[in-house]
């Protein structure tokens, strides 16, 4: 048995999808659910059938090998390679009928000298990828006019099925996204002019989905992405250190997900425990000194385990459902936690390092707030470093 395993919870990913499909900026409109990087950590396969079965068969992945997976189960699957492909790939790319992001004039040019050079049997089915203003990725204003005089001329080579941008700031800065989406407008009236006129055009991703001060994108789909998984982008978590909160947490940390619900719950075992002198030290670098006489449990997870360090001596962990405070540097396999005023602790105790317990929970937000970083992240990381079990 692994002493740390991650749970997917399905039933939460099924209350999300319908969540999504009730917000009034999806209403009418054609779902491409992101299940890229292996849907954030959540097994891609698993969710992509989940989806598929509540109605969704359209999905923005990365990589060949996440097509080949989905297609394996679900043939009918829709697939939008939102970086493009290779174009050694571009052959298998056409067989298989994936969509292909296409982002630059230079790629543009790339696929049209490699379906050329190849024969094809069919056009290649591409989202042309505009950059309204983030900056990223897409083709601006200046070059358009240049990809569709490409694109008119090759029509034997190209289908042009979509449009799509993505926003910078979508649930925080309504001016900057509002001027976004003006310029992504403007730019598919000036190639809907010029003769490309898409099924699909879609700019509106988790935050702007949630974002309801938000009247209208002027897009056909939209590809929600995190809230998928139950986090809602646009929180303002507070996490702060509280001497009174066993946890070093303030337990009024805002955990706002208007209705989302998380699917991962991250549990682990009690190692050993440890009886701790005042004026011990606990974990590497001497960084925590014990006040008085203590017990600690080492729980058998670490930044192996994707438990960023910086959780060290500020994070908390669920032991017998109570907050356990860490204690000492987070270490590869291990972390160590202060029971002193938690009762009949023993070796083997089932612990939780995200997720409920009892009353008390540890939420992936308060995690990624104390490690300065996003719950993407954190998904990303308890992903790829653990067995996941689906429920």
């Amino acid at each position: 048995m692994k002493d740390t395993s991650l749970y997917i919870n399905l039933k939460n990913l099924n209350s999300n999808i319908n969540f999504i499909k009730s917000l009034k900026s999806t209403k009418d409109k054609t779902i491409i659910a992101v299940i890229k990087s292996d849907a954030y950590g959540h097994g891609i396969v698993p969710v992509a059938e989940i989806l598929f079965k509540s109605g969704i068969d359209f999905f923005g992945i990365i990589t060949m090998d996440e097509a080949e997976n989905i297609l394996k189960k679900i043939p009918q699957a829709k697939l939008l390679m939102l970086k493009g492909v290779y174009c050694d790939d571009l052959k298998e790319a056409v067989e298989l009928n994936l969509r292909i992001g296409v982002f630059s004039l230079d790629y543009l040019k790339m696929l049209l000298d490699k379906a050329k050079s190849v024969s094809m049997g069919k056009p290649l089915n591409v989202h042309l990828k505009l950059d309204s203003g983030m900056n990223r990725l897409g083709l601006n204003e200046e070059e358009i006019g240049t990809a569709a005089g490409i694109i008119n001329d090759n029509k034997k080579y190209f289908n042009v099925e979509g449009l799509f941008s993505h926003l910078s700031s979508g649930g925080s800065d309504l001016d900057y996204t509002n001027f976004q989406i003006a310029n992504f407008k403007k730019m598919a009236s000036f190639l809907n002019k010029n003769g490309i006129k898409p099924i699909y055009t879609h700019i509106s991703a988790s935050s702007s989905l949630l974002n309801d001060k938000i009247d209208e994108d002027y897009s056909s789909a939209v590809r929600p992405g995190i809230s998928l998984y139950g986090f809602n982008p646009n929180t303002n978590i507070i996490a702060k250190n509280n001497t009174a909160d066993a946890g070093g947490i303030s337990r009024s940390a805002i955990n706002d997900n208007v209705g989302l619900k998380p699917l991962m719950t991250l549990k682990s075992r009690v190692l050993q425990i440890k009886k701790v002198k005042k004026g011990g030290f606990i974990s590497y670098n001497n960084t925590f000194k014990a006040a008085k006489n203590m017990s600690a449990a080492i729980v058998a997870a670490g930044y192996d385990n994707g438990i960023p360090r910086l959780l060290s001596n500020k994070g908390s962990i669920l032991v017998n459902g109570k907050f356990a405070p860490i204690v000492g540097i987070v270490t590869m396999n291990m972390t160590i936690v202060d029971i002193s005023k938690i009762e009949g602790v023993k070796v083997g105790d089932e612990v939780i390092i995200a997720g409920k317990s009892g009353p008390n929970e540890i939420t992936i937000q308060e995690i990624a707030s104390i490690a300065q970083t996003i719950p993407y992240e954190i998904c990303l990381n308890f992903g790829k470093s653990n067995k996941r079990t689906y429920v």
